[in-house]
């Protein structure tokens, strides 16, 4: 039986376009691309899905256009959207993101949509018990029509074996001190930047800091996402750096690290060692900038095996 992803949260539509950064007040441009795709977290499912895996969304998506849209295209990629709620009268979550063909810089403009709070649903209860793993970003614990489904789901997961892991983002910034300990309480694992270890390390910002973080939460494992540089994989009796994948050509590095995300979360499941799942993620992340945008742009798996077939690693995806 396949094993299932379900994420909480982040179900947004991302609308790309490319132009030359940065953008100048008062000038005019034009750019030669359009692409709308299922962003954030959808970029997890769909990668994970490509590999393989069944995946579910939790959240909240509006009674929009765009929202109909989002829908349609993860049904149409086989992930299951029964749980996600469409208020009445409600929006979705947008992201416009601009890209730098010519340099491989974004700037992300977003909106989050608007409806009454969410609460966890009798829906979503049903998809966290069928879980093999369940994932948050900081994202969701800030949009705060999600506070009641995120406050569910962590107490969901107080008494639940699935392991539940984070994606810190750079916005649990925005979470006060008492949030974050309760964050890391409940995280089995957190994906984060070097960037980001600063939101969970008490304004630490080194690998330094992620160690004495799994010493005061001995169970917590860490992942950190260092683009072209690979990954770091930190835990008790676990310190592995896994060298990135550089790629020949940088279409831009949207959606990268969600990919990543799905890549990594997919090769653990399948019992690959920790060394091959940073390296599988590694390898999804590297074919994911050489593509545009991300959701259904995320690679495939033929696409992920080539770049570990080149590199020589020996990894099989089965």
């Amino acid at each position: 039986m396949a094993k299932r992803l379900v994420t909480v949260g982040d179900v947004v539509v991302d609308i790309l376009l490319e132009t030359r950064l940065p953008v100048e007040a008062d000038a005019h441009y034009m750019t030669p691309t359009l692409l709308i795709e299922p962003g954030g977290a959808c970029s997890t499912l769909l990668a994970a899905r490509n590999l393989g895996l069944e995946g579910a969304a939790l959240g909240v998506v509006g009674d929009d256009a765009h929202g109909i849209m989002l829908v349609d295209m993860l049904a149409e990629a086989g992930i299951d959207t029964s749980a996600l709620v469409v208020p009445p009268g409600s929006s979705t979550t947008l992201v416009v993101a601009l890209s730098d063909p010519q340099d491989p810089a974004h700037v992300f403009l977003g909106k989050y949509g608007d409806s009454p709070p969410i609460p966890l649903s009798a829906a979503a209860v049903s998809q966290l018990e069928r879980a093999d793993v369940v994932y948050m970003s900081g994202y969701s614990m800030v949009e705060r029509r999600l506070a009641p489904l995120v406050e569910g789901v962590l107490e969901f997961m107080e008494t639940s074996a699935t392991p539940l892991y984070i994606d810190v983002g750079p916005f649990l910034g925005q979470l006060e001190g008492a949030c974050v300990e309760r964050v890391l309480r409940a995280a089995d694992l957190l994906l984060l930047t070097d960037e980001e270890i600063r939101y969970v390390a008490a304004g630490e910002s080194d690998v330094a800091a992620c160690r004495r973080l799994i010493d005061a939460y001995p169970d917590l494992r860490v992942v950190l996402k260092r683009g072209v540089a690979g990954c770091h994989l930190l835990g008790r009796d676990l310190d592995i750096a896994c060298p990135g994948f550089p790629a020949a050509a940088v279409v831009d590095t949207i959606g990268a690290g969600d990919a990543f995300a799905g890549a990594y979360i997919w090769a653990e499941l399948q019992g690959y060692s920790p060394a091959e799942c940073g390296t599988i993620g590694n390898a999804m992340g590297a074919a994911s900038v050489m593509k545009a945008g991300a959701g259904r742009n995320v690679p495939t798996r033929t696409e992920v095996q080539r770049i570990l077939e080149d590199r020589r690693t020996g990894i099989r995806l089965t």
